[in-house]
């Protein structure tokens, strides 16, 4: 009688016990059996138009990609978390858009609920001339527009590093974001920015590492300065008295990068500071807020 145990069992029963060691620790196995499915987070639970809102991917098993109504999102590596800034324009109505975010090949699907919010009014009178403009302001007006504008197109890699930092810390809020103007009695465009309070020749502060891409003199914006923080983050710096960066030159963030002044359509001196974010434009003050680091 033959062992059962014998030279070709043996092997067998190796064999066996190989097939089920790569069973237990293949790395795709294991994460169906025992692994938690990516989920994705979105923060706050409340979000209006000029918000910014963070999107976490938690249990990514590898790089993450995403679109927020067709615009793309840049996702950052953290700890067992992808994290993707997504800013909502101040001109987007209440309704529900939909977030894409592919995951280890695997596409997650989510709605985002844009709720409705509301700004105050501020009615202002200023001269004539700075509300009806001449043929030839209004032709360079639209010149400084199409110059600013096509910025936001550029979608280059990341340069800010942590928490954004206030350009103007201490100052208080003169016309907050979002305020809906009336100018002479005409109505007009939503305010897409914060008036900082503050004295002609008040250093500016780079809020984060960055380039400036705009350096300029403009009619409505006085002398201007742009920064490019990579993945479609800039920050806007206006009427300002001095300006200390180049076009193309590389800042660091609390670096002065200007002086406060009141040049452009500016009836005193402030530093009138934007935020866009792939091109939306958002409440800068929400932006420092976030906790980045």
């Amino acid at each position: 009688m033959l062992n059962k145990y014998t030279e070709g069992s043996g092997v067998n029963t190796l064999k066996n016990i190989f097939f089920i060691i790569v069973i237990l620790f293949s790395p795709h196995l294991v994460q169906a059996k025992t692994g938690v499915p990516p989920a994705i987070i979105i923060q706050p639970n409340k979000i209006g138009p000029g918000d910014i809102a963070t999107v976490s991917v938690k249990n990514a098993a590898g790089p993450v990609t995403g679109t927020f109504n067709g615009i793309r999102l840049h996702f950052n590596p953290g700890k067992n978390t992808f994290k993707a800034l997504l800013g909502i324009d101040l001109n987007t109505e209440p309704g529900t858009y939909p977030l894409e975010v592919m995951s280890n090949g695997k596409k997650l699907l989510k709605n985002i609920k844009i709720v409705k919010k509301k700004y105050p009014v501020q009615r202002l009178t200023l001269p004539e001339d700075m509300v009806v403009l001449s043929p030839e302001n209004e032709a360079r007006t639209e010149r400084d527009q199409k110059k600013t504008a096509a910025i936001w197109s550029i979608d280059s890699e990341r340069l800010w590093r942590g928490t954004f930092i206030d350009p103007l810390p201490g100052k208080e809020i003169g016309t907050p974001f979002g305020v809906r103007r009336i100018i002479n009695k005409i109505p007009k465009n939503p305010h897409s920015g914060v008036d900082i309070t503050a004295d002609e020749g008040d250093p500016v502060l780079a809020p984060n590492d960055g380039v400036a891409v705009l350096v300029d003199d403009q009619f409505y914006s006085g002398h201007s300065v742009i920064l490019d923080h990579g993945q479609g983050i800039y920050t806007m710096f206006f009427h300002l008295s001095k300006i200390n960066v180049r076009y193309g030159q590389a800042v660091m963030k609390g670096e002065v990068i200007a002086l406060v002044g009141s040049t452009g359509r500016a009836t005193g001196a402030h530093l009138h500071w934007g935020v866009r974010m792939q091109g939306a434009k958002v409440d800068p003050l929400k932006l420092i807020k976030l906790k980045l680091e």
